[in-house]
């Protein structure tokens, strides 16, 4: 099988260490990790759940497909809940660093990269599930990037959840739906909803307008 254009495997990282070795903790594993592919590390500091830990984020363009990539690196696929977490054993163990604590991965393979981050402010296009929906032209707040996990993975093209003014409930559209405005907003809490005049973002009674 052809190897998808598009490959990321993502990592999460939590390190019993000081904020004084994030620089060198983050070389370490830019370093160990580079005969995999290319990576880039990015050092969140103290974990604010488990403030002794610090976090980090990698996102590793693997050489090989991101299937072969996370079993080279450990990782087991267990058909009910995707790939496993890493913990260290009672009776010893090392993941990249023996100052890792824990692990989560997962991959991701497509024709080309998304074209919307989460948050991004879109406006929908027409096409028949727009018209369907009732939102061509309406202005949308992209959420979450998804893929049918069916198609073969050099084929494969984005779609998203979108949050709607007005709706409690996300809608399903494809990366062609949608056309960017360039802005961009917090996308949190449960309340969002989107004006003219820019996008509100209201959480736990607190609003945050975005204007371009």
């Amino acid at each position: 099988m052809d190897l998808a254009p598009y490959r990321l495997v993502r990592l999460a990282l939590w390190a019993e260490a000081s904020p004084a070795e994030n620089a060198e903790l983050t070389e370490h594993f830019r370093t160990v990790l580079a005969s995999h592919g290319e990576a880039l590390v990015h050092a969140h500091g103290p974990f604010h759940r488990t403030p002794e830990m610090l976090h980090f984020t990698v996102d590793l363009t693997p050489r090989e497909s991101t299937s072969d990539c996370l079993r080279a690196l450990g990782f087991i696929w267990e058909e009910d809940i995707g790939w496993s977490e890493w913990e260290r054993p009672v009776n010893g163990g090392t993941f990249l660093h023996p100052a890792v604590y824990g692990a989560q991965a997962d991959g991701l393979e497509a024709a080309a990269p998304p074209r919307f981050r989460t948050g991004e402010v879109a406006q929908v296009r027409d096409s028949p599930q727009a018209r369907r929906l009732g939102l061509v032209g309406a202005e949308v707040i992209v959420g979450h990037p998804d893929y049918e996990e069916d198609t073969a993975p050099a084929q494969r093209t984005w779609h998203y959840s979108v949050h709607v003014s007005g709706q409690d409930e996300t809608e399903d559209l494809a990366e062609s739906d949608l056309e960017p405005t360039g802005r961009c907003v917090p996308l949190y809490g449960e309340r969002i909803s989107v004006g003219p005049d820019g996008v509100v973002a209201e959480s736990s009674g607190a609003s945050h307008v975005i204007t371009s």
